[in-house]
């Protein structure tokens, strides 16, 4: 069986509920850190998938790194290999084909719900789902434009961008699936994180993510394992 590559780009934002769903169903993976490794060759791979980070590509000067990104962005295209881009990972796929990403006008973070197109109800990426809606977890203050040729799929009152393909099997999201609590405590907790999100979102955006915690954080799960179970599927896998 071919393995599964993972692009990592910050230490707080890690495979986490996805690696554990990999496990759980025996599928091999590599877990690259992007910053301080070489991306192998996406063609060795039955698909990539690349989680979030607090970069901003629209200084990707200051981040050299990630051009190697957008290098394997185009092979990947060209080769018709799965992709699946979360959150940062979203925001280079659509850099790559020529979506512009800017600030957006507000910061996001906590659960939401981002409501499906007409083309994203019929996207296999989506199948399964018995709601109008996914429940997601943000943390991101930028947005971008869609590439020419790119379908949304997702949207939201705040976001208009919220998940998309481009070509055949490339997939954008700008929310969070891969969030397990163990990483959702480094959010919350750790005094780097906690500092972070009080000084860009608020203490009442805190406080309501805390809260609806013990009933959403199942919900996003289930939601969760849907789309990453899909996407499975899409790559062959499954």
């Amino acid at each position: 069986m071919k393995r599964i590559l993972i692009l990592q780009h910050i230490w707080d934002d890690h495979k986490g509920y996805v690696g554990q769903l990999l496990d759980d169903y025996a599928i091999p993976y590599d877990v690259i850190d992007v910053e301080h490794e070489i991306i192998p060759d996406a063609k060795r791979y039955a698909a990539v998938i690349s989680l979030g980070g607090s970069q901003h590509i629209y200084a990707i000067d200051r981040y050299p790194y990630l051009i190697q990104e957008r290098d394997m962005l185009h092979t990947i295209v060209k080769h018709d290999i799965p992709f699946l881009g979360i959150c940062l990972g979203s925001q280079l796929l659509a850099d790559t084909f020529g979506g512009k990403v800017r600030k957006h006008t507000l910061a996001e973070f906590g659960f939401c719900e981002v409501q499906f197109t007409e083309q994203g109800r019929n996207d296999p990426l989506f199948a399964g789902f018995h709601t109008s809606h996914q429940t997601v977890v943000h943390w991101h203050e930028d947005t971008f434009d869609l590439p020419v040729g790119a379908t949304l799929l997702a949207t939201s009152d705040t976001t208009q961008n919220q998940a998309f393909r481009y070509g055949h099997r490339a997939y954008g999201l700008q929310y969070h699936i891969e969030i397990d609590d163990d990483t959702l405590n480094t959010w919350l907790y750790d005094p780097e994180c906690k500092q972070c999100v009080l000084e860009t979102h608020g203490m009442q955006i805190y406080t309501a993510t805390e809260q609806a915690r013990p009933i959403l954080l199942p919900v996003y799960h289930q939601h969760s394992r849907i789309l990453i179970e899909n996407f499975l599927r899409i790559s062959e896998l499954r």
